[in-house]
């Protein structure tokens, strides 16, 4: 098995330089797994020679063995095979593996920072949420617009079983289309979130089938489900639906992903997303730590409504790490001076996490937005300057 994985880098020869990302990992792991013997041709009187001439560039040659050119060719000859060739492929392969390691993780960093800072899908709605799959059946969750689960259950549609799984998925399309009537502005049409995992296609056809039986349209988006199964075994998963399998779990968090991506992505561990390439290649604790702040960063950027949002998002706002679970039991929160009441919340601390913290009912305003406490008094000044409110858009006047 390892040598059909393997099979393209068979006789395979290339410059250094040219070598791509993948390909210096791939062979990397190769070397390792002692399945691939990597060899340099390299002209060692070109080398010799070009030794040669440094030395004379930095006058470094003794004066005895500038007259004995026969010991100086000798000296470079022995010094280049028995010492410089090895040790200089040896760096040269490393500075490589080093800089195809830095691109990898960048990449990685990248794509989950455009993953995590996806825009929620707006204006809010109901939605049904399906995640598909042949033998253990479509696991289906109705959620409401802020994410609760509404209900759960599994339609099963092989063989015999598909006059059933339309009639349980027309009840679920209904009951979806009733929460959003709830709204106002809520439309006529259904907001289902489909996986796009084993399944997804057959999935897709017997929904588009049940929504044209029941005259209910459908938006009908595919949803990455890269992570789901990983994190609804997780002991947050367990925590936040104790009575749930997780199957189920999994369905919801679909659904959430398509309704608000940066505070459901944030649970999933970001090696789980799927997102970058030879992360087994890659240092584990290096990583990590790299995709930890690039969390940190997408939420610092967006902000959390502290009232409101999970311990899961909470943790990673800069300077709440280890306090989030105390500022869950302290909410709600007025406004942003109560963070103060936390125990080991002091002054430093506030001043690190208090721009993140939003209140969207807070007493002040100013509490829902990234202003800092520091800056509301200039904030206030600059709105009276100009005659702006907080809930109107500035005038292009």
């Amino acid at each position: 098995d390892d040598l059909k994985k393997y099979s393209n880098y068979d006789n395979f020869s290339n410059y250094l330089m040219y070598l791509k990302d993948h390909q210096v990992l791939a062979l990397r792991r190769g070397i390792k797994q002692k399945v691939i013997k990597l060899s340099y041709d390299i002209d060692g009187s070109k080398m010799e020679s070009s030794i040669k001439y440094h030395l004379r560039q930095e006058n470094i040659i003794p004066v005895q063995l500038i007259k004995r050119q026969d010991l100086l060719k000798e000296a470079i000859h022995d010094a280049w095979k028995r010492l410089l060739r090895r040790r200089g492929t040896t760096r040269l392969w490393n500075e490589k593996c080093k800089e195809a390691e830095e691109r990898a993780c960048q990449v990685f960093e990248d794509n989950l920072r455009r993953a995590l800072l996806a825009p929620p899908f707006y204006p809010p709605k109901p939605i049904l949420s399906l995640d598909p799959g042949f033998k253990a059946g479509i696991k289906c969750a109705i959620l409401n617009s802020n994410g609760a689960v509404i209900k759960l259950d599994t339609v099963k549609f092989l063989g015999r079983q598909r006059d059933e799984s339309i009639k349980v998925l027309s009840l679920l399309l209904s009951a979806t289309k009733k929460e959003n009537n709830k709204l106002d502005g809520g439309g006529e049409t259904v907001l289902v979130a489909l996986g796009n995992g084993h399944g997804s296609q057959e999935s897709r056809t017997l929904i588009e089938e049940v929504s044209h039986k029941t005259d209910i349209p459908i938006d009908l988006q595919v949803v990455n489900e890269a992570g789901a199964s990983v994190w609804s075994v997780t002991e947050g998963a367990k925590e936040e639906f104790p009575e749930e399998a997780p199957a189920a779990i999994a369905a919801i968090s679909l659904g959430r992903r398509l309704q608000n991506p940066l505070h459901e992505l944030v649970k999933v561990p970001p090696r789980s997303l799927g997102l970058g390439m030879y992360q087994h290649d890659l240092s584990e604790s290096e990583l990590d730590e790299r995709l930890h702040l690039t969390s940190v960063d997408a939420v610092a950027t967006i902000g959390v409504d502290v009232n409101s949002c999970s311990l899961e998002i909470l943790r990673k706002v800069p300077g709440l790490k280890k306090l989030s679970e105390k500022v869950v039991q302290c909410r709600p929160f007025r406004q942003r001076k109560d963070l103060l009441t936390v125990a080991g919340l002091g002054p430093k601390t506030y001043e690190n996490c208090a721009a993140f913290c939003r209140l969207s009912l807070g007493s002040n305003p100013l509490d829902s937005t990234l202003v800092h406490p520091e800056s509301y008094d200039l904030a206030t000044w600059l709105l009276k300057k100009f005659s702006w409110k907080l809930s109107e858009p500035p005038s292009s006047k």
